[in-house]
């Protein structure tokens, strides 16, 4: 039997850590489309040419202008494109800013394949517990049924409410535990290597002593918040499809059943017609 692979033991916390470290304020994360791009290079290159064939200037400052005018239109769409981006307060991207350095710091450790050995037993537990919560809360709330077109309202509030919740428990879970997660990772020495082919913590166990935080039992707290945040999430997905589902939508294997029924009917037909033949 192969023996598991101790460096991948939080697969759930190596997830919410890669999210963490991508995140970027609201004012920064403003998205242009590569159709915007594309559009405003073929502007900027319409308006060079014409300017150029007027005035009849040199190459230099054809494509300098071209150079302005595509500027000129790429901060115009930047900038409207922040102005339809909603902004988050400041004290949520300040809780942000400082669980992405946390993250930056366990990113480093998982990097070096030391994200279990850099951790305590007791911190590490509870982020990958908090983490799987996190994400099971997440993926309900990214499930169709949120995420259509015509959702009411109050449910739309429900699930952008529900979503920063989720992500404020885990981020000052982060923060709570700052003291516990090493500025760098550490070295690995002989004796680590030796447990990590047997399996088994034999010859080392101090360093990780030295990271246990001193907020373990509120973390344990924030960490039980974000499981029955996810139970709740769950139940209510579940609750409402269902009603969906009774109020008259599609269920699930209808096109089947349709389909099925069809078949038979053709078949029924088709027999029908060999006996009419055979008689």
């Amino acid at each position: 039997m192969p023996r598991p692979n101790r460096t991948k033991q939080l697969p759930y916390l190596t997830e919410y850590i890669r999210y963490a470290v991508n995140w970027r304020p609201t004012g920064w994360n403003a998205e242009v489309s590569g159709l915007t791009i594309g559009f405003g290079v073929g502007i900027s290159l319409f308006i060079g040419l014409i300017v150029a064939a007027a005035t009849r200037i040199s190459f230099a400052g054809d494509s300098a202008l071209t150079i302005a005018s595509f500027a000129v239109y790429m901060l115009g769409a930047y900038g409207m494109s922040l102005k339809r981006s909603p902004r988050e307060p400041d004290s949520q991207v300040q809780l942000r800013r400082e669980a992405k350095q946390v993250a930056k710091r366990l990113e480093a450790c998982l990097e070096k394949k030391r994200l279990h050995r850099d951790l305590s037993i007791e911190v590490s537990t509870v982020l990958e517990e908090a983490a799987r919560n996190w994400h099971r809360a997440k993926a309900a709330l990214d499930s169709p049924y949120w995420r259509r077109a015509d959702l009411p309202p109050h449910l739309r509030s429900v699930r952008e409410q529900s979503l920063l919740a989720i992500d404020q428990g885990i981020q000052e879970l982060l923060v709570l535990f700052a003291t516990s997660v090493p500025a760098k990772p550490g070295h690995w020495t002989i004796s680590e290597v030796v447990d990590e082919v047997v399996g088994q913590d034999f010859l080392t166990t101090k360093g990780r002593l030295d990271h246990i935080s001193p907020f373990y039992d509120e973390g344990r707290n924030v960490a039980g918040k974000l499981y029955e945040m996810a139970d709740q999430v769950e139940a209510v997905s579940r609750r409402l499809a269902g009603e969906e589902l009774i109020a008259g939508a599609p269920k699930p294997g209808s096109a089947l059943e349709a389909t099925l029924a069809e078949l038979r009917q053709i078949k029924q037909a088709e027999d029908e017609l060999q006996q009419d033949i055979r008689a």
